[in-house]
């Protein structure tokens, strides 16, 4: 399509479908659908949607394609079907898996919609706004994963506009995920702690228990990357002088050198 691909893997009876994130146009060739190795990795049938554009799969080419497997009964082919996707990918999971109904739905720090009167708060992502038909078909992602079987949303609570899209999935089929202190880049965070490809396949099966999934992240506060990002926001709020002092205590998974990036 002009804006955007979609790959089929077949593998066996339990379908896997991923929708790029907002950072996928800049990933370095080959390149490949969010979730590829993942799916391979767990035996599951894998479609896979890429985009060229950053315009949240808002497109005429993808509204006819998702029609068309469902008029089709391409999903029917598949016992288990589960839509997952992060940011971007995260709010189309969301929106698409209504073609499906019955479906299940893993979603990382995901947007609701970007239309300004139902999302007043959300001020990010301006091309997105831009390039995307914020009218037509499946425009509220809150209001189209009500159809599936359970959604499983997996954010940071103190990031105000990802903690306020969370808040619109309603329903008892929502099970939430808290990632306290790991802003809009959760997937990241969680891939530097070696922890994307457990997370993500516990989910998607239905294995991921919010306890469990507590216990994993535990593994964070020996992670260089989590601990430089939360001393970053301690630093933004003003309270320099106890990071500081955290970085003079000696006890941080972080070299000298990366302690002095963030002296103050």
């Amino acid at each position: 399509m002009p804006r955007h691909c979609a790959v089929f893997m077949p593998r066996s009876a339990k379908l896997l479908v991923t929708f790029d994130h907002f950072g996928s146009i800049h990933s370095a060739p080959p390149r490949l659908p969010w979730g590829h190795a993942l799916a391979a990795e767990m035996g599951w049938s894998h479609l896979g949607n890429m985009t060229k554009q950053n315009d949240w799969f808002r497109h005429k080419d993808m509204f006819a394609l998702y029609r068309k497997l469902r008029d089709e009964a391409f999903f029917a082919d598949f016992e288990e079907v589960v839509f997952y996707g992060a940011s971007m990918g995260g709010y189309a999971a969301c929106a698409f898996s209504v073609v499906r109904p019955g479906a299940r739905v893993v979603a990382i720090s995901p947007q609701t919609t970007l239309r300004k009167s139902i999302v007043p708060f959300e001020t990010r992502f301006p091309e997105g706004r831009k390039l995307g038909q914020w009218s037509g078909p499946w425009v509220d992602a809150a209001e189209t994963a009500r159809s599936a079987s359970s959604v499983k949303i997996i954010y940071d609570p103190w990031w105000g506009p990802d903690a306020a899209h969370a808040a619109r999935f309603t329903g008892r089929r929502v099970d939430r995920y808290v990632a306290p202190f790991m802003g809009h880049r959760v997937p990241q965070h969680l891939k530097s702690m070696g922890l994307m490809s457990t997370v993500a396949s516990r989910a998607i099966k239905g294995g991921l228990h919010p306890t469990k999934f507590r216990s994993l992240l535990r593994k964070r506060h020996r992670d260089a990357g989590y601990v430089t990002a939360l001393l970053k926001r301690a630093q933004r709020a003003g309270h320099g002088g106890l990071v500081n002092r955290l970085l003079d205590g000696g006890a941080l998974p972080l070299s000298d050198a990366q302690k002095n990036v963030l002296r103050q």
